[in-house]
């Protein structure tokens, strides 16, 4: 079977669902293959963004900026229960097109899976800059 998840490395729910995913293959007796598809959440973002995610949040969704750290706090705690560990006050958003195509390069070399979780957890429990070319150089030398 042939699993498709278009996913975008800026999107807190993405992470979480590719964990979850995960979780149910191994639940089944079935050879899945799992491809990631590249969809940009905001293909207009700048490399560097010098806002907050409570910032980007609260201007995007006309809330105040406590409301926005309060859904980034139940954001946090779904990603807990799916053993993943979000860090929003350090997060560096960015835009993801370039970790999109290095995961795409990944691809041909038979990395996409390990690319694609990589730069999540860069992203979202290291911090790290996924737009910055020498950040994701490094990614992909960590993982071949």
């Amino acid at each position: 079977m042939l699993i498709e998840m278009w996913t975008d490395y800026a999107c807190p729910f993405c992470y979480i669902g590719k964990r979850r995913l995960e979780e149910a293959i191994k639940q089944v007796d079935h050879k899945i293959e799992v491809v990631y598809r590249c969809f940009e959440l905001d293909p207009t973002a700048e490399r560097d963004i010098s806002d907050s995610i409570y910032e980007k949040l609260a201007k995007k969704y006309g809330m105040s900026l406590e409301q926005a750290k309060l859904n980034c706090n139940n954001m946090e705690e779904m990603a807990r229960e799916s053993g993943l560990d979000y860090q929003f006050d350090t997060m560096k958003l960015t835009n993801t097109f370039d970790a999109h195509r290095l995961t795409l390069y990944a691809k041909t070399q038979g990395l996409m899976n390990e690319m694609a979780e990589r730069i999540l957890h860069a992203f979202f429990t290291e911090s790290k800059h996924i737009g910055d070319h020498s950040t994701l150089i490094d990614l992909a030398v960590e993982i071949g």
